[in-house]
């Protein structure tokens, strides 16, 4: 994913998802769906597994979290492609 300046449109939005202990911001969430998509067919597991290792190239996962945010992305996902 490219980085850019704030300001710039074409910039990667932050998306708000839910864990169980409140809401979090991801970085490009669309663009991070967008290719795990493009992967298809993935098992639960393996959907999990690249849509965590995507996030958190961007993004700041607490190592505690992870689970958390694995499960929260997964959902946002089955949404998406639903």
């Amino acid at each position: 994913m490219r980085l850019a300046k704030c300001c710039d449109p074409g910039a990667p939005r932050v998306y708000k998802i839910e864990l169980d202990t409140g809401t979090v911001g991801i970085l490009g969430l669309d663009l991070i769906m967008a290719e795990v998509s493009l992967m298809e067919p993935l098992s639960e597991e393996e959907a999990k597994k690249e849509l965590l290792q995507r996030a958190a190239a961007n993004n700041y996962i607490p190592g505690s979290a992870r689970e958390k945010y694995a499960e929260a992305l997964y959902r946002e996902y089955v949404k998406q492609i639903e």
